[in-house]
């Protein structure tokens, strides 16, 4: 672990995610920026006023425009405001303008601010505008202290993703740079995480496995050391008995867990059964309905199935109505998804794929899927684990290839403060492959960097790299691998210099012993269900002979387990659940995300890292 990673998580999402929800007040006007609402809303609100309503209107559009890194677009917004502004509003630009230069890794002053004059809304935004600045120069001591002060004006509703998010910080820094933290005589609270971020370090190290260990083994020191772990963490809470981080003790003890809701529910599962997608639709369906299976314990549901090629939504959610479901569950497709959320629906509603925030919906709404840009970001997650600094990125020339990119380009920035950037190469089609392999044309290691705003981009980079990420099939990596050997004159992965990492899309059942050997010491993502399926005797012959059937099996198995808990869905909590999809987090949008197991190729075997276990 490298000082880099002591800055995970703490730059974009705890910073902009929570100052969304601020209250801003002129002092005769009050405008709620309202988290839902996109830039476009707000203009328009904007264009409709005059005087200063019509300037409130304009700074929270600028807002807006910030959380959806449209940089330009916000600063060309500020530039075109009167000079006349009165006090809130002359404040509001400010912290607008620091936030921007957060983002963009620029110098701010925060000497522009009288202190004393901000209320506790905008206290919280500037101590997260100092956060940012201080984690782009490094100073580990004065972002210890921005977490205390944040913790001073945060909202009861944003307390909990704070909390994560400053213990995210202390668990992350190594031991040198936690004795950076200078803590006064009178800072309990500051020694309480430090205290336990040493605690932590002390007794959750990696495993030390033998040749000779079975898997009882293992296991047997894997709750040994579980043990060991929460006697600590329990000895130091003895110590701090009123100390904040009491509240997520379960989490650093891995007990932390979603019980189910006490009542069965009636669900309608609503899904392609027919058309073009239905094997998508009936393999979720499946699992969906096994689930019991695999988890007896829990409530059972009284589960009916609607076939979404069979009548109009809106139709679907009447005989939902008309039949007294408490839960929808789906629909799959996007388009559905995004028509679900116009009609929004008296019903609740987990739908199986997610939408961008354009649209609002009046009911309780709650996404999950498996989306190719939550892979992406958890292989920024596990590739920055490893202390790489600079990754290139293998994607298809394609919309999705782009959106991949970006996924992985926020997240990286993210986790390095802006520190490294991640650069992309794009790639053509299995016959474009084909073509240039056959006339030796081989894949160099140079890529443009990703742009995560709508500043464009220049340039390119041929040296460096340290890992690669490969988004792609299992046809397209059969050729991308020998191509990138070829145009490195070298063997790429396999333990050297630059390491090789690739996505679930590209691991199948029936690999070749060709495909195997190539990847070798290649790493690769991959749900918990495909790597323990020798465990689970409960899934089909037929799932289990296709790897992409498997995770939308596991997708259904899943969704039945979040159904059973959609009451407690709809706030911040980290590795909640043991999925078989991956460990699944929410967020405050109730969102589900995924993080997967990694493993790998070792001569046709698979290998478990250490974040798989």
């Amino acid at each position: 672990m490298n000082l880099k990673h002591s800055f995970y998580a703490m730059l974009i999402m705890p910073i902009f995610a929570f100052l969304v929800g601020c209250t801003f007040e002129t002092s005769k006007e009050s405008l709620n920026f309202d988290n839902k609402q996109n830039s476009n809303y707000y203009l328009l609100q904007a264009d409709n006023s005059s005087g200063s309503i019509k300037v409130n209107w304009q700074l929270l559009a600028v807002r807006a425009l910030i959380k959806e890194n449209k940089f330009s677009q916000a600063n060309a917004l500020l530039s075109s405001l009167p000079l006349n502004l009165n006090s809130e509003q002359q404040k509001e630009k400010l912290l607008s303008e620091g936030e921007i230069a957060v983002k963009k890794r620029q110098s701010f002053d925060l000497n522009k601010f009288a202190i004393s004059d901000l209320n506790n809304s905008q206290l919280y935004r500037y101590y997260t505008i100092k956060l940012g600045l201080d984690i782009n120069s490094k100073d580990i001591n004065a972002q210890a202290h921005d977490y205390l002060q944040l913790e001073k004006y945060v909202t009861e509703a944003e307390k909990r993703q704070l909390l994560n998010n400053t213990w995210n910080f202390f668990r992350k820094l190594k031991s040198d740079k936690i004795s950076k933290v200078l803590v006064g005589e009178n800072e309990a609270i500051l020694q309480g995480w430090v205290d336990l971020a040493y605690t932590y370090q002390n007794n959750s190290k990696a495993i030390v496995s033998q040749d000779d260990d079975t898997p009882d083994t293992i296991a047997a020191k894997s709750e040994n050391q579980k043990q060991l772990l929460k006697k600590a963490v329990n000895n130091w809470a003895t110590q701090y008995p009123d100390h904040p981080a009491k509240e997520i003790i379960s989490i650093l003890t891995g007990e932390q867990t979603l019980s189910a809701d006490a009542n069965a529910k009636k669900v309608a599962l609503l899904l392609p059964l027919n058309g073009s997608s239905h094997i998508f639709g009936e393999t979720i369906r499946q699992g969906y309905i096994s689930a019991s299976k695999f988890f007896p314990q829990e409530p059972q549901q009284n589960v009916i199935v609607l076939d979404t090629t069979s009548a109009p939504m809106d139709t679907l959610i009447q005989r939902a109505q008309e039949q007294n479901v408490e839960l929808i569950v789906g629909p799959l497709l996007k388009n559905e998804v995004t028509r679900i959320k116009e009609l929004a629906p008296a019903i609740p509603v987990l739908a199986l794929n997610k939408v961008d925030n354009t649209t609002t919906s009046a009911n309780k709404m709650c996404f999950f899927a498996l989306s190719p840009e939550d892979e992406a970001k958890d292989a920024a997650d596990h590739i920055y684990s490893q202390n790489k600094v600079k990754p290139l990125l293998l994607v298809p020339q394609s919309d999705l290839g782009r959106r991949v990119a970006q996924s992985f380009a926020t997240q990286w920035s993210q986790l390095s403060a802006n520190a490294s950037q991640a650069y992309v190469q794009y790639f053509g089609n299995t016959t474009t492959l084909s073509a240039n392999m056959n006339h030796n044309i081989g894949i160099n290691l140079a890529g443009s960097p990703i742009s995560i705003d709508e500043t464009p981009t220049e340039g390119m980079s041929s040296a460096g790299f340290d890992a690669i990420y490969v988004y792609s099939s299992y046809d397209e990596l059969t050729l991308i691998k020998p191509m990138l050997d070829m145009g490195a004159n070298k063997t790429i992965g396999n333990s050297s210099a630059v390491m090789l990492y690739s996505s679930s899309k590209s691991h199948v059942a029936n690999a070749s012993n060709d495909f195997n050997y190539d990847m070798n010491k290649t790493e690769y993502a991959e749900i918990p269900m495909v790597m323990n399926q020798k465990d689970n005797t409960n899934i089909p012959s037929n799932v289990q002979k296709d790897y992409s059937l498997m995770r939308l099996y596991a997708m259904g198995v899943d969704a039945w387990r979040l159904a059973n808990r959609f009451n407690q869905l709809n706030s911040y909590q980290l590795n909640f659940l043991d999925g078989m999809t991956g460990k699944l987090s929410t967020s405050d949008q109730c969102e589900v995300t995924r993080s997967l197991s990694w493993q790998q190729y070792i001569y046709g075997d698979a290998k478990s890292d250490s974040k798989s276990q």
